[in-house]
């Protein structure tokens, strides 16, 4: 029987935003170029394509806000849609990283003079506007930034540095520094940092007025474009046949040009998705709504792929709570290049798998296949000037053939099951299909092709979460139907002394402390360091320095308190010996809880051996203690509820991120910042606040796993 015989009550769009976090979680990640925004164009549904710029940029120049897209066939109404948006405070060190970058510069090449420095800037304006890498965007308010203000600002700042004996400082220091072969744009940049930190804030304070302004305009424009309700970050729902709210919000919040992702941390979307996705999910998994969230993390890096970024990607998506990881690259990379990606993302497996217990599911899929089908017929062109339907049907079969022994190649090194190639570009009457007679070949270069890779991925990745012995999700009727239908607790109280040596060891413990504090004995801190380890802070990575005049640091935030956790509770046993973890059912009645009991433990009689007195809820609560006491004494599963919790518990928890963003924020200052930051995690590894939000962040990430196996209705 067909899902939409089963239930016919169809859901909103809002009730799917909210329940987003019980859908399988695929994550996308892949190098700038390869086709990640295209891939998620092709998924939406035809009514909210033609608003939403994704997928149309140049390589460097795609979406730069974080986006996860909630799709759930129980959305009835194609045109319907909800969003959120989750706002930061104003990234302004994003802009100043860059002003500074080429002041400084400037400054060292037109021998430190404030007017020769300033005469050169006018050429450099539209860098700090759009700075390479597109760590943002400007261009569109650039009218409302003021370049002569700026430059004013900046005069105040260099005759300052002329008047307080930048060369005798800059001469000086290289001196002290002889025996260290230093460069003297090194040291230049090492002076500058340190004058422009201690220089008094009335020099600043108009740069600070001009850069902040930056923040205000932004705010301004997002709020008159968005609306308030929307900019207050309440879920709105829209439909594109209401009027044009709806087909605003999507042009203005996905224009890949935009502003705002220095003031937006990331948005959510549910909508219904293509059709075609739909057809062929019912047709292949029978009785189960077609629903999944896919989030894009902006890309391993905005420029191109190195073997480095492949490990951190892997990385950055679990930090995005991955149940699977959806890898993508470019067969128009150098083979060499590739080759090299798939031996580090197969090393990168092994390793989270040994040292960690996380063997989560990674698709690797190659992209852009029609595109090195052109690139190999065209070698094999035998002097023609014009390639034609005969040329490829000369020599699409050896072409064929070549594009499979390089996956056969990759495919050594990762198995071949999680292994794909297709085309994201679909012409029809191409020369590609014509030539080609294979069906199944055709697929690669057909949307049906993309189609069922999405299907399957998410039907086996909604499959990988359910318990050992359960083969699809159960379906309960919730008295509250967008809350979890079982919710998990952690007694603090139970586990209050291991809490407390963790909370010493992470705040007391010189050794610990050592390792993550910057001390008055570290030199300065190079600018450009700072902004690194917070960029990677912000996505759960740590940083290594290798300076020659600076300080140096190798910190990771996420890492340190994964050791911490696993050193103080080893594995779910350490939690269920203390009594410490209840599973509640409250949003269950007494008949939904029983008859969830008895399909998960596949077991009619739950009373069987237990004491009548207890109560049939009593009961069925106690057998689903037992059930989900086993799910997550697997390793496997406990190993995501460490990776997860470490993660929000070194940024990724709201409260926490507003506090260390405050931080960061609180002075143009790189160095001081540093400094204040590693001390603000000492005091809040003692703090009260730890202890309570590392179990709010227990509950939070349990309650989610375990809800993977129920589809409320």
């Amino acid at each position: 029987m067909k899902y939409y015989q089963i239930n016919k009550n169809k859901i909103t769009a809002i009730s799917a935003l909210k329940r987003g976090n019980s859908a399988p979680q695929l994550v996308v990640v892949a190098p700038s170029g390869s086709g990640k925004s295209t891939l998620i164009y092709l998924l939406l549904n035809h009514r909210l394509i033609p608003f939403m710029k994704i997928g149309i940029g140049e390589k460097s120049q795609t979406t730069i806000i974080p986006c996860e897209f909630i799709f759930d066939e129980r959305i009835e109404d194609e045109g319907s849609f909800a969003i959120k948006i989750v706002k930061k405070d104003y990234a302004s060190k994003e802009v100043h990283m860059t002003v500074l970058s080429v002041l400084m510069d400037l400054f060292g090449k037109n021998d430190c003079d404030t007017e020769e420095t300033m005469d050169a800037f006018d050429d450099k304006f539209e860098q700090i506007i759009e700075p390479e890498g597109s760590m943002y965007h400007l261009g569109q308010i650039k009218d409302e930034l003021s370049m002569e203000e700026l430059k004013e600002s900046l005069v105040l700042i260099l005759d300052y540095m002329v008047d307080n004996d930048f060369r005798t400082r800059v001469r000086k220091r290289r001196d002290e520094l002889k025996s260290k072969k230093v460069k003297l744009a090194e040291v230049r940049e090492f002076i500058f940092e340190e004058m422009f930190e201690e220089m008094p804030e009335e020099i600043k304070e108009h740069y600070i007025r001009w850069l902040d302004n930056i923040g205000l305009v932004i705010e301004e424009r997002l709020c008159d474009s968005i609306g308030d309700e929307l900019f207050s970050e309440n879920i709105i729902q829209y439909s594109l046949d209401g009027g044009d709210d709806g087909k605003k919000i999507l042009s203005v919040l996905f224009d890949p040009n935009a502003p705002y992702s220095l003031l937006i941390d990331h948005i959510s979307v549910a909508s219904r998705p293509r059709g075609e996705l739909i057809e062929m999910a019912q047709e292949k998994y029978e009785g189960l709504p077609f629903r999944f969230c896919i989030r894009d993390t902006m890309g391993m890096t905005q420029k191109g792929i190195e073997a480095k970024d492949v490990s951190d990607a892997l990385e950055i998506a679990l930090n995005c709570k991955a149940d699977t990881i959806l890898f993508l690259m470019s067969l128009e990379e150098r083979d060499d290049t590739l080759t090299e990606c798939c031996k580090v993302l197969r090393e990168k497996r092994e390793e989270l798998k040994k040292k960690s217990n996380m063997d989560t599911l990674v698709y690797l899929l190659f992209t852009k296949a029609d595109r090195i089908v052109e690139n190999l017929i065209n070698k094999k062109n035998e002097g023609g000037l014009y390639i034609d339907q005969t040329t490829y049907d000369n020599n699409i079969n050896a072409v064929i053939e070549d594009i499979k022994a390089m996956m056969d190649k990759y495919s050594d090194m990762i198995p071949k099951e999680e292994v794909g190639w297709l085309s994201m570009r679909y012409l029809k009457d191409s020369y590609i299909l014509k030539a080609l007679t294979d069906e199944s070949l055709r697929r690669n270069f057909e949307p049906e092709g993309l189609f069922e890779k999405i299907v399957d991925f998410s039907m086996k990745t909604l499959k990988s979460t359910l318990p050992k012995g359960v083969t699809d999700p159960l379906f309960v009727t919730a008295l509250e139907p967008d809350m979890p239908a079982v919710q998990v607790s952690v007694d603090s109280m139970k586990i209050s002394t291991i809490i407390d040596e963790m909370q010493y060891a992470l705040s007391e413990d010189v050794s610990t402390v050592n390792g993550y504090v910057i001390t008055d004995k570290t030199p300065r801190l190079h600018g450009r360091s700072v902004y690194c380890y917070w960029n990677n802070l912000m996505v759960g990575l740590g940083h290594t320095t290798r300076a020659s005049v600076y300080g140096n640091f190798s910190i990771n935030m996420k890492g340190l308190i994964k050791r911490m956790f696993t050193a103080y509770i080893k594995s779910f046993k350490t939690l269920h010996d203390n009594c410490a973890v209840t599973f509640t059912a409250d949003n269950l009645s007494d008949d939904e809880l029983i008859k969830a009991v008895e399909s998960l433990t596949k077991n009619d009689n739950i009373e069987a051996g237990m004491n009548p007195a207890l109560g049939d809820r009593n009961i069925a609560l106690q057998r689903l203690y037992e059930f989900y006491v086993d799910y997550f004494m697997n390793p496997v599963r406990f190993a995501f509820v460490v990776d997860r919790v470490s993660y929000d518990m070194s940024y990724g928890n709201p409260e926490l991120k507003q506090k260390l963003t405050a931080i960061y924020n609180g002075t143009l200052g790189y160095d001081g910042a540093m400094r204040k930051l590693q001390y603000s995690f000492q005091d809040f590894f003692g703090s009260e606040d730890c202890r309570r939000i590392l179990i709010e962040e227990l509950d939070s990430v349990m309650t989610d796993m375990v809800n993977k196996a129920f589809i409320v209705i």
